[in-house]
């Protein structure tokens, strides 16, 4: 009996803790979903272009920043359901950066579809407002290694594997796993066995 005690005891605790959080969060974003949990951020710019799906954790120390206005009416930031995300992410979008669902983003990640324009003969890149960008998306079940960079212009197929301190310049094959500086592929991800495991 005191077993149920407890355990119901847990889950009234984890359903207001669920509540607060909601609450918290669900008014200053584009969309932020139910069970969904966002620790204290280092940085949130802009999250009403920021969607954030049902059931995703995103661990302290986060940097969102959204620059400018919806991108056709669409967030700028979009994090699929399910998906995980650990200390110190940072993502920057000010065109679209679409997170998949289910995706695994390790410690100190950063993605982003923009740079600054450094070749301006007379302003120096910091003065410089002008910004290049191109899309990125991160397919579902994505898994991002610890310390990656995930550059503008890329899509990183579903279910590839990201290798830690990557830098990916060009895009990743779906069932890939790619390491080094530039990215590149080191070998492929047998779906048969993928499916043996699950």
């Amino acid at each position: 009996m005191n077993r149920i005690c407890s355990i119901m005891l847990k889950r009234s605790l984890n359903l207001i803790s669920a509540v607060a959080n909601y609450i918290r969060w669900c008014w200053r974003f584009y969309s932020f979903g139910w069970r969904s949990r966002l620790s204290s951020c280092d940085m949130l710019t802009n999250p009403r272009v920021i969607s954030i799906g049902k059931k995703v954790l995103i661990r302290k120390g986060a940097r969102l920043e959204a620059v400018g206005e919806p991108y056709g009416g669409r967030p700028k930031i979009t994090i699929g359901d399910g998906t995980a995300i650990q200390f110190y992410f940072h993502c920057g979008a000010a065109e679209s950066v679409t997170i998949g669902k289910n995706v695994l983003i390790s410690g100190r990640v950063f993605v982003t579809d923009h740079d600054h324009v450094f070749n301006d003969h007379v302003l120096p890149a910091r003065k410089c407002h002008e910004l290049r960008t191109a899309p990125v998306v991160i397919e579902d079940g994505v898994w991002l290694g610890e310390g990656c960079v995930i550059l503008k212009g890329v899509t990183v197929g579903e279910r590839a594997v990201v290798g830690a301190n990557a830098v990916v310049t060009k895009d990743v094959p779906p069932f890939t796993v790619v390491g080094g500086i530039p990215a590149r592929v080191i070998r492929d991800i047998d779906e048969c066995s993928l499916r043996e495991v699950h």
